[in-house]
């Protein structure tokens, strides 16, 4: 071992060269050098550091790397390509102000927006409807809420959709063109003497020309403008958005003209104000309560006075935005004092000049340099005097009329474009509850009111409105499994979805070439709710004539698409009368279909299998189209085949509820519907039968024509 030792040591080279020795360490150094800077291995620098010093976005920035590797770290970058420019922070940069306003135009390219939109939005669920985005239903109320608001306090309802036409011409010739698309049997028109002095706003059903047998086109609002001579008269109608274009048609072709947007024919001249106004309805006992927060003291007194239904009253106001309050104030009760003077229904309103002003200071004077004057202020929340840019803006405030037996108070406001956020934000402060469109159907419902808002069954808007929901509600129907589905078939419900009221009239006898409709004769229906059937002619019954009818039931609430039965005669009041379960033809043939697709679908994907390990490309086994049409026939086989609907049930079918409830204002179950004119006379003691779809118990139900 010592040998060993001392001979390894005397290997040693007793001397080094220095030079030589620096040289090859100096060639050491470049290649560990090279290595660090151009490393071979599949991990980058920033992978490579302790799990204490990795950040996220360490391969984004360099600058968060250490500074010792920073240059390696950018050398590793390069070779992936030039960095692209840091992306911006989404939602900070969308909701800039000017961004903002980029992205509202653009969301509402495709469907109209109302001014009071975004206040909306956040608060209620919005629904697209006739071209519109608007609210539907409040996100923290409920229906309830609705109805005190109605009969204790203020509904506010922003009603802008409605589109404003005007008319201008003399006056004999305006209401001689529009004679051929009224009814005078259905109630005043245009030409009324209580209308033409321009102090009341009338209601009218505008039908086809000369076409009063058909459906109607829809019921529409009209004002007169008051203080104008016979010689040049100008006229607004307002119309619902879903029969504007088919008004506009019946327009164009009583002028003789065929222009969308102007009509000029025997001096008159028609113009399409669609956006250029405003308007909003309040309905309740406080609504001219909050209304008269608007105005100033001295006019106050003398509107309260004027309070009078279908009033048209013209005012002046400031802007709203002065006159703010800094929290929400409590409505009061409104009482009519005596004053000699009254307001009139004059207002500068209908000049489009005027609104052009207005709308013009809206947009040059804008909410943060009032907001900016407010908070300057000694007192926080008080009105801020006159200022040099505002003037003063004119309302049209049309009181509430007579539209069903129960009269609840009310107004609507007309005011120019562009000031919609700012009177509904001064309304709402001033204890009014917004609504949306399942509250103005909840008003209809419960109190007869807010028609001119709804569609009517037998018009071409409201079958189409109908075709509609009758698509959403098969859709919802056919989305649960066919466990839970309710057999519609077993349960002889005819029409779950919808009302073919065609097929019911035919059921009656009568010949339905034309369509059904919806008697709205004045006369007519005086005397069939007075009960003098004898006094009508055999040839008033034979019209294909559906007749709207209330039913209010004692125990139990209708639905919608109930069925209305005639009991027979020695049927017992309130006795129990219940529908025999009917055979279901198809639960046997649904079931065999259900198995066929079953083994059809394995084949399907046995010969896709088979042709991907063959590489056969050529022949496609795809189940699309198989699974489409075992979806149509299932859906088939569970729709209620078509039957008689008076002699294929235990009581003879005479009509159905459209709209069924249970009523808070009566409290008690309340259905809105229609039966046939020649079930009328078979109707004893105003006692009638109900049935809801998807049961098989019958209800009484006293019944009476609206």
């Amino acid at each position: 071992m010592t040998d060993n030792k001392y001979k390894m040591v005397g290997n040693v080279p007793s001397d080094i060269s220095v030079v030589r020795f620096a040289t090859v360490r100096a060639q050491e150094i470049v290649a560990l050098t090279k290595m660090i800077e151009n490393p071979q291995t599949t991990k980058l620098i920033f992978q490579k550091l302790p799990c204490h010093m990795r950040r996220r976005a360490m391969s984004h920035n360099p600058n968060r790397m250490p500074r010792l590797l920073r240059e390696a770290h950018k050398s590793q970058m390069a070779k992936s390509g030039p960095a692209l420019k840091p992306k911006r922070p989404r939602r900070k940069y969308r909701r800039r102000p000017s961004r903002l306003l980029e992205e509202y135009k653009k969301r509402s390219s495709k469907m109209s927006w109302l001014e009071t939109h975004l206040w909306h939005a956040k608060r209620f669920h919005m629904t697209a409807k006739w071209g519109y985005r608007l609210p539907e239903k409040s996100c923290a109320r409920g229906h309830r809420f609705c109805h005190r608001s109605v009969a204790e306090h203020c509904l506010l309802v922003d009603i802008s959709y409605l589109c404003c036409i005007e008319i201008q011409g003399p006056q004999n010739a305006i209401i001689h063109e529009l004679a051929p698309l009224c009814d005078p049997k259905t109630g005043p028109t245009f030409g009324a003497s209580s209308f033409l002095n321009g102090t009341r706003e009338g209601r009218v059903t505008i039908f086809q020309k000369n076409s009063f047998s058909r459906g109607p086109i829809g019921l529409v609002t009209f004002l007169w403008r008051h203080g104008e001579t016979p010689d040049m008269r100008t006229l607004w109608i307002w119309c619902h958005p879903a029969f504007y274009e088919q008004f506009l048609v019946e327009l164009n072709s009583s002028y003789g003209s065929n222009s969308d947007s102007l009509i000029e024919q025997i001096k008159i001249k028609i113009t399409l104000n669609k956006g250029k106004l405003n308007r909003f309805r309040l309905r309740g006992p406080l609504a001219h309560s909050v209304i008269s927060n608007l105005l100033d003291k001295e006019i106050r007194k003398v509107f309260i006075a004027s309070q009078s239904p279908g009033f048209v009253a013209g005012v002046d106001v400031r802007d709203p935005r002065m006159i703010l309050p800094q929290s929400r104030v409590k409505e009061h009760t409104s009482v009519p004092s005596q004053c000699e003077t009254v307001i009139t229904s004059r207002s500068r309103l209908w000049d489009a000049s005027v609104r052009d002003q207005i709308a013009q200071v809206r947009t040059s004077f804008p909410d943060y340099v009032v907001n900016g004057r407010r908070s300057q202020l000694l007192v926080p929340g008080s009105e801020l005097p006159l200022q040099p840019e505002e003037i003063p803006i004119p309302l049209l405030i049309v009181n509430a009329s007579h539209e069903s037996s129960d009269f609840v108070p009310g107004c609507d406001v007309i005011f120019p474009a562009g000031w919609a956020t700012a009177f509904w934000l001064a309304l709402i402060y001033s204890g009014g509850h917004a609504g949306g469109l399942k509250d103005v159907e909840s008003m209809n419902f419960e109190y007869r009111i807010c028609s001119d808002l709804c569609l009517e069954v037998d018009s071409n808007a409201g079958k189409t409105a109908a075709a509609e929901q009758k698509v959403k509600l098969m859709e919802d129907y056919f989305r649960k499994p066919p466990k839970t589905r309710t057999n519609f078939i077993k349960l002889a419900t005819p029409f779950p979805f919808s009302i073919d009221w065609n097929r019911l009239l035919i059921d009656w006898g009568y010949q339905v070439e034309q369509g059904f409709t919806v008697l709205r004769d004045k006369k007519l229906l005086n005397t069939l709710s007075l009960n003098k059937q004898n006094l009508l002619s055999e040839f008033t019954f034979s019209y294909p004539h559906l007749v709207a009818v209330t039913i209010r039931l004692k125990h139990g609430s209708p639905r919608d698409f109930s069925m209305i039965c005639i009991p027979k005669m020695d049927d017992k009041f309130n006795s129990p009368i219940n529908e025999p379960i009917h055979q279901d033809p198809g639960a046997k043939e649904r079931k065999i279909l259900r198995q066929q697709h079953s083994s059809q679908l394995k084949s399907l994907a046995k010969k896709r299998k088979e042709s991907r390990s063959s590489d056969d490309k050529v022949k496609d086994f795809c189940s699309d189209a198989v699974i489409a049409i075992h979806k149509e026939k299932m859906r088939s086989l569970w729709l209620p085949p078509s039957c008689n609907l008076k002699t294929s049930y235990v009581r003879p079918v005479i009509g159905f509820v459209t709209k069924g409830d249970f009523g808070l204002s009566e409290g008690k179950g309340i259905g809105r519907g229609y039966i046939v004119i020649r079930s009328v006379p078979q109707i004893s003691a105003s006692l009638v039968l109900v049935r809801n779809p998807g049961t098989s118990l019958y209800m009484w139900a006293e019944i009476a024509l609206c």
